[in-house]
């Protein structure tokens, strides 16, 4: 009988010991969850010792003095488990002050009626030494609030359960083994309660300190082997939660386990109710989405909202367990918008003249030269214009060159606005521009030319207080059907005609046919 005493209080304090291990060990990382946790460990402290000692004891008074000790721990440790459990499962948000004090009200008033028990006897109404087992232990007939810390530890017992189930559902990896280590951890003491609140426990001992122990003893296999409390696994928690990146984990079935609140905003349809749903399911009306997440390649996205669009790049990674076998994926979103908007103008800029916004010589070989590539594949007519102003430099030499500017600003529109949508105007340099005009014979050719040359001759140019006035010479060429000409060849040809028109009196149109 002293053997078995012996045995439980040594197990008893070396629980206590452990707890004060592991009390010191996490409380060089300071954050709040780190500092629950350790709050957790020290309750369960006066718990082991305290009952340690009451089973030690010789007679009732030394019992019941124990017993309190026990009390300075024992309402505290479902208070302590939720919050941990609430931290864990990252919604920590949810501990106002209104519901810290919602939580640890019946712990409080728990502790006062223990204490106050031989008046009040709502927590135990009657207690007795009872020698009829093989070691003298405390026997207790639970007083009615007794049974309401019982429900009470039940509910934080039950909520902190589900939290841990919920976070294992959307884990992967180590981080869902820590998750099942946890919720049997969090089960183990609540099944000692019942056979206490019946007083059927084994040789009337209250089985609340060694169960707790062994749930300690799967916590310490969690911060050891699946880096429980290291700020490593936290880093990522807390990094997956505050990216801009929006961030969807799915399982090896391309089934969402996860996603963090970026990924939410980036796609509406993202809810909790979706968890365990195939992408099919969710993004089913997205082809090019779900087939770069299935074949793991990089896409561009456009959300097409109405409010204004929104780019993406869109990553999908594999995440490899044993002997490579995929476990799941990691479905990046990075907002590229910027990025894509800053692209556009400087693709703009570098294709555009700065002075005239028309296009520029470099992009117009570039355009024309596909233009040609697409009449010679479907045998296409296609005719050329260029345009030189006449006496452009009596202009600038007279009223200065922001007059010259202000007539190639207007010449650029008087072109563009004389062609049709297809047709593509250039500067091609100094007082020159240039047209290329898809699908068009020499004979319709002459006539936009002439309509631009009517336009320009016609045109007053206001620049301060003079009416600017002012002629073009015009070259044109064209070929019925294309078929080996190269872009130097029209353009050779254009200048020819140019050449005619200029020493032909100007102010005229000139053409070569090809």
């Amino acid at each position: 009988m002293h053997n078995i005493g012996c045995t439980i209080t040594g197990f008893l304090f070396a629980s206590a010991l452990l707890n004060v291990f592991v009390l010191l060990y996490p409380f060089r990382l300071n954050n709040s969850y780190v500092k629950t946790f350790s709050l957790l460990c020290l309750v369960n402290t006066f718990y082991s010792i305290g009952y340690a000692m009451e089973i030690h004891s010789t007679d009732l008074n030394q019992m019941l003095f124990w017993n309190l000790v026990q009390y300075i721990g024992i309402p505290f440790l479902p208070a302590f488990w939720i919050i941990l459990a609430l931290q864990y499962s990252d919604k920590e948000y949810l501990l106002n002050p209104a519901v810290k004090l919602g939580i640890f009200i019946i712990p409080v008033i728990t502790l006062i009626l223990r204490y106050t028990s031989s008046i009040n006897h709502l927590y135990y109404s009657k207690v007795q030494y009872d020698t009829s087992n093989l070691i003298p232990v405390l026997f207790i007939e639970k007083g009615p609030w007794y049974l309401v810390f019982g429900i009470y530890m039940s509910l934080c017992v039950i909520m902190a359960s589900y939290l841990y189930f919920q976070q294992y559902r959307k884990s992967i990896g180590h981080i869902r083994r820590q998750c099942v280590t946890m919720f049997i951890a969090s089960l183990l003491p609540w099944f000692s309660y019942f056979p206490n609140l019946l007083n059927i426990s084994p040789l009337g001992l209250d089985l609340g300190p060694l169960t707790c122990t062994v749930s300690y003893i799967l916590i310490i296999v969690a911060i050891l082997k699946y880096q429980f409390l290291n700020i490593k696994p936290l880093a990522r928690d807390k990094v997956f939660t505050c990216t801009n990146d929006g961030i969807i984990v799915l399982d090896a079935n391309y089934s969402i386990i996860d996603f963090n609140p970026s990924a939410a905003v980036i796609f509406p349809v993202l809810k909790e109710n979706i968890i365990g749903k195939n992408i099919q399911a969710i993004f089913g009306a997205n082809d090019k989405l779900i087939q770069s997440i299935v074949n793991s390649e990089e896409i561009q996205y456009n959300n097409g909202q109405d409010c204004g669009s929104n780019y993406y790049s869109v990553k999908t990674v594999k995440i490899f367990g044993p002997k490579n076998r995929v476990l799941g994926f990691i479905v990046s979103i990075a907002n590229i918008t910027q990025y894509v908007v800053s692209m556009e103008k400087l693709n703009y800029l570098a294709s555009r003249d700065g002075l005239t916004g028309i296009y520029n010589r470099r992009h117009f070989v570039e355009i024309s030269s596909c233009e040609l590539i697409r009449s010679k594949r479907y045998k296409l007519a296609i005719s050329f214009i260029l345009l030189d102003l006449d006496f452009f430099k009596d202009i600038n030499d007279q009223f200065g060159h922001q007059a010259g500017d202000a007539v190639l600003q207007t010449v650029a529109d008087i072109c563009s606005n004389s062609i049709r949508s297809i047709d593509i105007p250039a500067r091609f340099g100094g007082e020159e521009f240039v047209i290329v005009l898809p699908r068009t014979r020499l004979e319709d050719c002459k006539i936009i030319a002439n309509r631009i040359l009517n336009n320009i001759e016609t045109a007053e140019i206001f620049y301060e207080d003079n009416c600017l006035k002012l002629t073009a010479s015009i070259g044109i060429t064209g070929i019925n059907t294309v078929t080996n000409e190269s872009l130097d060849y029209f353009i050779k040809n254009a200048d020819r005609a140019l050449y005619q028109a200029k020493t032909g009196g100007r102010n005229c149109v000139r053409s070569i046919e090809l």
